[in-house]
């Protein structure tokens, strides 16, 4: 029976779900036996639901040695009841494991098997890869890129077992001729890479299947949820008829400099509109100058500043005496990374861990937090870091290409160096929790890549905790990403992607907000 997928996982992660599930590390034991028997059915239970009028039906189904062969055994001998079964061998060598002994006993049933150099894809009014499944990593053998090249111009229904072959499960990348599905019917949980653009293309519509290794990935550290709009609007505080400013919180903003204004008007206006009861920004006279006489909801603390306009070590007292007095905080847009910056983004960290209060950080407040990320866990701080990429490889001190390529990795090195929760932006976006609760948010488009985005997320995601009275980071986080990628998805409907400006999502975001019971 085909399920909603509410679980994504890494190939590691699956592979650690299955040796719990099989009572056994040996992917030749009887277990795992089990595992791919239960894979094969489910796979020809969701072949025959998504042909129409299947049977006596001609499928071929690609099946390549290794276990992810074995699934397509299995599949074989239990269509052949009731339509025209053909099983290709991808691979010039004999099923090897278990799948020989699944490929043995295809034999006994109605199937015809046939070496891949007899295919006639045209033949067929479905085909079934299970040539590679999740171990697959490079570039595809010549015979098996040649073979999808013709299934692509076949008229056939095409459906992939667990992933397409000629993806990469984790990072998602594609070899050239990848399958290209309709349908993929994924075992037990959606792998990560199947998210990433390209991938996602290939994979078609996504159904995951039971096989019986749930209760153990569900167990797992870092198994990541999908966001959705249930999830995230049941993170925002009710509203009635007795609630007042106080009820939702007073919220701190220390952003901004002589020559970054707008970074702190963005995240203001998004605090204000995410919920917060109070908003108080403080930064320099020139900076509340100009967002004040366009943002009337807020409140200004005036801090001094130092030559660059910037704000000055010398209001920290000042501004210790603005964190005391709220239920949470944020820092770091438009700061710039002086030394007065990196003075006051380490006293904020000290304050709030002390006073415990959340605090938010973002773009420079991260930035002049390389090499020293693990102040947070150092004070006690409840944080939220918000970095792109290259913030995240600045922070966790590795290469920007390694980590662009495997930001969950990263992310969760982060978020335990840390113990921060920890929002790694891209597309996906990434939220992980240091306790090991992590989610997925798909929400969001290319109208997203320009400047201030990410100040219009700090303010959102600050503002849902300061409304929240200081509690639920996570929660928070995982609400703002979903509504902000939301917001921008109308946004880029309603004016372009290209036209779009991240002050128009903010206004966009009340639409979601409106669905809230």
């Amino acid at each position: 029976m085909m399920i909603m997928y509410d679980m994504i996982c890494t190939v590691d992660q699956m592979r650690r779900a299955e040796a719990i599930a099989a009572g056994s590390e040996d992917r030749n034991s009887k277990g795992f036996f089990g595992l791919m028997e239960r894979a094969g059915e489910e796979l020809a239970s969701a072949v025959l639901s998504l042909t129409d009028e299947p049977d006596g039906k001609s499928v071929l189904i690609l099946c390549g040695k290794g276990n992810n062969g074995g699934d397509g055994f299995t599949a074989a001998r239990l269509l052949s009841s009731r339509m025209r079964v053909t099983a290709a061998l991808m691979s010039d060598k004999a099923p090897t494991g278990i799948a020989a002994e699944e490929f043995t006993r295809m034999q006994s049933y109605d199937v015809r098997t046939v070496p891949w150099s007899d295919v006639r894809t045209s033949d067929y009014d479905v085909i079934v890869d299970a040539v590679f499944g999740t171990g697959f990593h490079g570039e595809l053998p010549e015979n098996v890129s040649l073979l999808f090249a013709d299934v692509m111009n076949s008229g056939a229904l095409k459906i992939a077992a667990d992933i397409p072959s000629g993806i990469d499960a984790d990072t998602g990348s594609a070899a050239r001729c990848a399958f290209s599905a309709d349908h993929t019917v994924t075992f037990g949980a959606v792998k990560l890479g199947m998210f990433q653009p390209k991938a996602k293309r290939l994979c078609g519509e996504i159904h995951t299947v039971a096989i019986g290794v749930e209760d153990a990935l569900s167990s797992m550290p870092y198994v990541m949820r999908m966001m959705d709009e249930e999830t995230a609007l049941a993170a925002l505080p009710a509203r009635h008829e007795l609630s007042h400013k106080g009820s939702f919180g007073k919220l701190l903003i220390a952003a901004g400099s002589r020559s970054m204004s707008g970074a702190a008007a963005l995240s203001v206006r998004a605090a204000l509109s995410g919920g917060a009861g109070l908003v108080r920004l403080a930064t320099v006279d020139t900076v509340a100058d100009r967002v004040g006489a366009g943002i009337y909801e807020a409140t200004y603390a005036i801090l001094d500043h130092n030559a660059a306009g910037e704000i000055s070590a010398t209001s920290l007292d000042r501004l210790e005496e603005e964190l005391k007095i709220c239920s949470a905080a944020a820092i770091g847009p438009g700061m710039g990374t002086s030394a007065d910056i990196s003075a006051v983004v380490g006293e904020c960290i000290r304050i709030c861990g002390r006073e415990r209060i959340p605090l938010v950080i973002d773009a420079d407040g991260l930035n002049v937090l390389a090499g020293r990320a693990d102040m947070t866990a150092s004070f006690g701080c409840r944080a939220v870091m918000m970095p792109h990429p290259k913030e995240l490889s600045r922070l966790v001190g590795a290469d920007p290409a390694e980590v662009t390529a495997d930001r969950l990795r990263y992310a969760i090195e982060l978020a335990e160096k840390s113990q921060a929760v920890v929002v790694s932006k891209g597309w996906p976006t990434y939220i992980i929790s240091p306790d090991g609760r992590a989610y997925l948010s798909c929400t969001g488009n290319g109208g997203l890549s320009k400047g201030g985005s990410g100040d219009v997320l700090t303010g959102l995601t600050a503002g849902i905790i300061a409304s929240n009275k200081g509690d639920r980071l996570f929660e928070s986080a995982c609400a703002a990403v979903y509504i902000f990628g939301a917001a921008a998805d109308i946004t880029a409907q309603r004016l372009s992607m290209t036209g779009m400006l991240p002050s128009d999502v903010i206004y966009d975001m009340n639409e979601i907000f409106r669905r809230k019971n």
